[in-house]
């Protein structure tokens, strides 16, 4: 008797429910329109609000999102809200115009008269950030960088106006029920060049995949790049990625990462700070269903609009492009340090752990009010690979067989699900059918063979045999594939 394989078990954390999801469309945008209806459509149950009298422009000031777009927001709300999704068309990025403030009177009370450094004050936010903080920020003097309050004595008094992120590094599933999380909510942003690469990149995000010895989470780190000192990259490497088995390439060279051997599933560089322009441009990678971008560039998320890079630097929308599924973006300069840029190792870990992407980007994130941003379906999942499934669906049917039979004797790239190749050797043959075969029969096993059960194709006992198998590798070198009947 022949034996089966097991289907490996996986249990991913709770995710957020679409049901606590708001998503913001402007309705003067015909984009921000059509990309609102979509996801609700992905995801039923999340709620549209439309937005009115709201700039299209990438850039508002801080009295055009307190008077207009907040009071709009707050109204649609309540405390069942975890999570706000802005779409393409809403502004991207808020610039507080008051003047240094200098010495705020009582702004800790009035145990403190705080001298603020010229240099400390800084003025932008992305709209997704201060979302975040939307019950608690009120008046412009709260808005924008106050990361001089993450650090030194004053840390931890008047919590209610700094902009620590009380969720950062919190290792758990978002909960804003739960007292830690109080005053906060968690944002994400779906935007691209256009409509279509938005609408793609949702979808690729359903069928989000963790593959192991099939994908490749790619880190380039340059020693000589600007923050290459505060970079959590190796951290990334030798605490998440070899730990939970992902594979990954890992480069501490100046020469740039631009391919790799197989779907990669995340990039991780300095991008262009490391004196690379064009630096997407020139990646070679065949991306996987959501393919994640974190770069350490101040302004990858400072437009939407193509051709619009700032100081050479890449854009998230040139990842979405070219088939990338969401990202990590600053709408401005962070600086390079900890508390200013998302951190790679907490990200991964989170979304390694079945978390979602919004909770994961958030987790690692610890400034809010700032110019960080989450782009992408914040509800994406990374689901464990159904050995045999080649079109990512999370089931073994005749589709995946019909993959391999229509590319069959064929030479494709190493692990193209899509084209039937499951083993590696970048060729589509027996090999890869039995491997089919063989997990489409434990499949409907673990199943218990119920009136839910995939149903086997007729004879697929047959191929678990070693005689049989040998006599389907046989037929590796002639034209056409193998009749089932």
């Amino acid at each position: 008797m022949c034996a089966l394989l097991a289907i490996g078990s996986f249990k991913a954390d709770a995710a957020i429910d679409p049901s606590s999801v708001v998503v913001l469309f402007n309705e003067s945008s015909p984009d921000s329109i059509e990309i609102a209806n979509y996801y609700a459509q992905v995801h039923p149950g999340v709620r549209l609000v439309g937005l009115s009298q709201v700039s299209t422009a990438e850039q508002v000031t801080q009295d055009h999102y307190l008077n207009v777009i907040r009071p709009q927001v707050l109204a649609e709300i309540d405390d069942s809200t975890e999570l706000i999704v802005t779409t393409k068309g809403l502004p991207l990025r808020i610039r507080n115009t008051l003047p240094n403030p200098g010495t705020y009177p009582g702004y800790r009370g009035e145990k403190f008269n705080l001298q603020i450094p010229h240099d400390w004050w800084k003025p932008y936010s992305s709209l997704e950030s201060e979302l975040t903080r939307i019950d608690t920020i009120e008046t412009a003097e709260q808005m924008g960088d106050q990361s001089f309050l993450l650090s030194g004595p004053l840390f931890g008094f008047d919590a209610e106006h700094h902009a620590g992120n009380p969720y950062y590094n919190s290792g758990k599933g978002f909960d804003r029920s739960d007292p830690s999380n109080e005053g906060i909510r968690l944002s994400a942003r779906l935007d691209g060049f256009n409509s279509l690469d938005v609408i793609a990149s949702i979808d690729r995000a359903q069928h989000a995949t963790l593959a192991p010895g099939h994908q490749y989470v790619v880190v380039d780190d340059d020693p000589h790049a600007p923050g290459a000192t505060v970079d959590l990259m190796s951290e990334l490497v030798e605490d998440v990625l070899i730990p939970s088995g992902q594979d990954y390439i890992y480069d501490t060279g100046t020469d740039d990462i631009t391919a790799a051997p197989g779907p990669v599933i995340g990039y991780v560089s300095h991008g262009s700070q490391a004196g690379v322009s064009d630096f997407i441009e020139q990646m070679d990678f065949n991306l996987a269903p959501g393919a994640l971008l974190h770069t350490w560039e101040s302004f990858n998320a400072w437009s939407f609009k193509e051709g619009y890079n700032l100081h050479r630097q890449g854009l998230v929308g040139e990842w979405l492009a070219d088939g990338g599924t969401a990202a990590l973006g600053n709408v401005q300069e962070p600086k390079a340090t900890r508390t200013s840029v998302a951190n790679e190792d907490i990200l991964f870990d989170m979304l390694l752990r079945g978390h979602s992407f919004a909770e994961a980007a958030w987790a690692a994130t610890a400034q809010l009010s700032f110019v960080n941003t989450v782009i992408g379906d914040p509800l994406m999942t990374f689901r464990p690979w159904v050995i045999g499934d080649t079109n990512l669906d999370g089931v073994l049917n005749i589709t995946d067989m019909n993959a391999v039979l229509t590319y069959w004797n064929q030479t494709v790239e190493p692990y193209n699900t899509h084209h039937g190749e499951l083993t590696g050797d970048g060729f589509v043959g027996a090999d890869d059918l039995i491997l089919l075969l063989m997990h489409w029969q434990a499949q409907s096993t673990n199943l218990g063979g119920g009136a839910n059960t995939v149903p086997e194709p007729l004879g697929v006992s047959v191929f678990l045999c070693p005689s049989v198998y040998l006599l389907l590798r046989r037929t590796k070198s002639g034209p056409n594939p193998p009749v089932l009947l």
